[in-house]
């Protein structure tokens, strides 16, 4: 049975990302989103993070009108599944504000079929 509340949709682009809960925790680039919903992202990760790691993300996003733009946005970690040198690591967004939907919203619109 389905459990998403969201569909989810296929996005190649890189992402930054570091941990919330560790004020000495640098931003990790190189890694890539797999696919992204309005509820959470499943992405590439180089190290294995516990399920309710605490992340902000920072997504380069383009919109219909092809405005390229920067987001931010928190994060928890669900699960992550091993690979042969990176985790498959599922996270859902958290205290997303308007406009921060509102951008997410317009960067799933652009890469919606």
């Amino acid at each position: 049975m389905e459990k998403r509340k969201y569909p989810r949709y296929k996005a190649c682009t890189s992402i930054k990302y570091k941990r919330s809960d560790d004020p000495l925790s640098l931003w990790q680039a190189g890694s890539e989103i797999k696919n992204i919903s309005m509820g959470g992202l499943l992405f590439t990760a180089y190290e294995n993070m516990p399920s309710g790691t605490p992340l902000i993300f920072k997504l380069h996003i383009f919109t219909k009108d092809s405005t390229a733009k920067i987001i931010e946005l928190k994060a928890s970690v669900v699960e992550a599944e091993d690979g042969i040198v990176s985790y498959d690591t599922r996270v859902i967004f958290v205290d997303l504000s308007g406009s921060q939907k509102a951008l997410l919203k317009q960067f799933i619109d652009y890469i919606e079929p």
